[in-house]
C-alpha cells in the first residue's frame, strides 16, 4: 500500500492527533463534508487556538458543536 493511504488508516480522523499523525489534508481526511465532525487539520487548528478544546486532549474527536461552545466562552 502507498504510504498516503497508510497515513490515512493510521491516523485518529477528526482529532488533533491525526493532524500530527499526517493527514494534513484540507479535503483529503475522510471528514471532509461531514457535518458534525472536523477535518484534522480544523481540529487542530481549534485545538490549537482554544483552551477549552486543549482540557479534552488531542485524541478526542472535535466537533462543530464543541467549536461553537468553545467559541462563546473565549
Amino acid at each position: 500500500m502507498s504510504k498516503t493511504l497508510d497515513v490515512l488508516e493510521a491516523a485518529a480522523h477528526g482529532t488533533p492527533a491525526g493532524f500530527v499523525d499526517g493527514c494534513k489534508s484540507r479535503g483529503g481526511c475522510p471528514n471532509y463534508r461531514d457535518r458534525e465532525v472536523l477535518t484534522c487539520f480544523l481540529a487542530h487548528r481549534a485545538y490549537a487556538h482554544y483552551y477549552l478544546l486543549r482540557e479534552q486532549g488531542p485524541e478526542v474527536p472535535i466537533t462543530r458543536a464543541m467549536l461553537r461552545q468553545a467559541k462563546r466562552r473565549s
